[in-house]
């Protein structure tokens, strides 16, 4: 039985638009949370957050009252779940209370989450000490790593409030940051999380407050945090991580009713988010904060653009795999296609030729990169990565990373992921004949691109680079692999969950649903994808 792809794809969009909510800040509306910090984990974003539980504004409650932490997971920027609250200061039996920021990392196969808290019986300063919870998974259960606090007010160079605990790894070598009350440490940490790996040592950067934060990229580490009090958040950036840190100004600025200001900056399958608090839910002031998450841009020297803050928040997005098939490349802004003309790529009105239709195969070896070949000059997709060259196609293959921009808008063809520049029509001009270039993403829809699924590759091979393996063919009308020769194999979803194995010439698909598996012979892998656009 053959899909009729017209009919189906208008009641998949139908279903689309029915379905779809609305982002919005603050993430969450049903109590008040603060702090953030994330972790991208199996392709799902994890939002670890305090718990404000102070009452409404007044005279009689002008300090923090924190005493839990929750564990928020998305996978589309919209639809947000809570594991609760998984965790407290009672987990640590040397803890007297005060459930302050804290930050979640992976390592060992473990999740080690490191917060601050008050020490039952060491008070030099502050009072408040860093312990580490260990768990098998961010939604816990939690137990105390240690026994005991990794970071307390007798720990030499310490500082007064140690509070604010920030992990980063780099090259190999875990680094724990930490400070406030203008003061900012480091240390390095054993791998197994647990343990110091030397001293402390001191952190200078312009304006430091508190709340630090680290992040790579373009070949720079960049150092976010709190600056001044009320706060708003500055940034220094530096070659070394060790710096010195020049200082590159705010980047958040001050918040309406909230004093205090904290980030958290991550890249998250194709996008720069800004993860920060403010007190913009109703009832809402410095001790009832609530977390928001708005775009994080770079502009063409690498600086961070200052941060828009939103009520609408940041566009819901489909992070599933594009699957095999000839599809039309629409520009969202334009509603123009993009053809190959002369070897280069141009956006054109519909002229419904082969030049406008592009054979899309996901990489074999590459999760989320794919290529891209003209059905007409059967010539690649190859855009340079050097900003402001226009995109050319290749007689030689080549792989692009695509990632959703947004459900409604499309994708972002990346020329170089690591340095954020993606396709782009200069100016958002709307006219015919116009070159794709390459520029730094900066989330406008000139950038954004629909992929309107055409029809299937009706045989598909996939090679297998291992000398002796023959190639494998895929007959999309009778859904069965030719492994040409009998011999074992084994079929997964792509969540790597078990399906069926067996010894065969042929691997029989049929009765599956659509999306995308992973068939296992002879020691070597390879994708194959059935039915629907994504």
């Amino acid at each position: 039985m053959r899909w009729d792809w017209g009919s189906f794809l208008a009641v998949l969009s139908l279903l689309i638009l029915v379905s779809l909510g609305f982002a919005s800040n603050p993430i969450v509306n049903t109590m008040f949370t603060a702090d953030p910090a994330v972790l991208v984990y199996n392709d799902s974003l994890f939002v670890f957050t305090g718990h404000d539980e102070q009452g409404p504004e007044g005279v009689n409650n002008k300090w923090f009252l924190m005493r839990d932490w929750h564990v928020f997971v998305t996978d589309d920027m919209e639809n947000y779940h809570d594991y609760g609250a998984v965790l407290s200061p009672a987990t640590f039996k040397w803890a007297s209370g005060n459930a302050f920021a804290g930050h979640c990392e992976y390592a060992n196969g473990k999740f080690y989450w490191y917060v601050a808290v008050t020490h039952k019986t060491i008070k030099e300063d502050e009072g408040f000490s860093i312990g580490v919870a260990v768990a098998d998974h961010p939604s816990g259960p939690w137990k105390d790593a240690i026994g005991s606090a990794l970071i307390t007010d007798n720990t030499p160079n310490d500082i007064a409030l140690n509070i604010d605990p920030a992990i980063y790894f780099d090259n190999g070598t875990v680094w724990m940051y930490w400070g406030s009350w203008n003061a900012a440490r480091r240390v390095k940490l054993k791998s197994n999380m647990i343990e110091l790996d030397g001293s402390v040592e001191t952190v200078t950067a312009s304006g430091f407050f508190e709340a630090p934060w680290i992040h790579y990229y373009r070949g720079q580490y960049y150092f976010s945090y709190a600056s001044g009090y009320p706060s708003t958040t500055n940034y220094s950036i530096s070659k070394n991580l060790a710096g010195p840190w020049t200082n590159k100004g705010i980047l958040n600025p001050l918040l309406e009713n909230s004093e205090t200001n904290h980030q958290a900056i991550i890249k998250y399958l194709g996008h720069w988010y800004f993860i920060y608090h403010g007190a913009n839910r109703e009832g809402g002031w410095t001790y009832r904060r609530s977390v928001n998450i708005d775009y994080l841009f770079y502009d063409q020297d690498g600086n961070m653009q200052q941060i828009n803050r939103t009520t609408t928040g940041v566009d819901k997005v489909d992070n599933a795999l594009l699957v095999e098939g000839i599809y039309r490349l629409k520009m969202a802004h334009s509603g123009l296609f993009l053809e190959e003309k002369e070897g280069v790529i141009v956006q054109q009105t519909n002229q419904n030729n082969d030049q406008q239709l592009w054979e899309l195969k996901p990489s074999e070896k590459n999760r989320r990169f794919y290529t891209l070949r003209n059905v007409k000059t059967k010539a690649f997709y190859c855009p340079s990565s050097t900003l402001l060259d226009t995109v050319r196609t290749s007689q030689n293959e080549c792989e692009i990373r695509i990632e959703n921009a947004s459900v409604q808008k499309g994708y972002y063809l990346y020329s170089n992921y690591e340095d954020d520049f993606v396709g782009d029509i200069l100016n958002i001009s709307e006219d015919p004949g116009i070159p794709l270039i390459t520029w730094v993403r900066t989330g406008a829809d000139n950038q954004k691109i629909q992929f309107e699924y055409v029809r299937d590759i009706e045989t598909l091979s996939l090679t297998i680079p291992k000398a002796g393996i023959k190639r494998k063919q895929w007959n999309s009308k009778t859904k069965t692999v030719d492994l040409h020769e009998v011999t074992a194999w084994s079929l997964y979803d792509l969540s790597g969950r078990f399906i069926s194995k067996g010894i065969s010439q042929h691997i029989n698909m049929s009765h599956l649903k659509s999306g995308c598996y992973l068939i296992k012979v002879q020691g070597q892998a390879f994708f194959v994808s059935i039915g629907t656009s994504h």
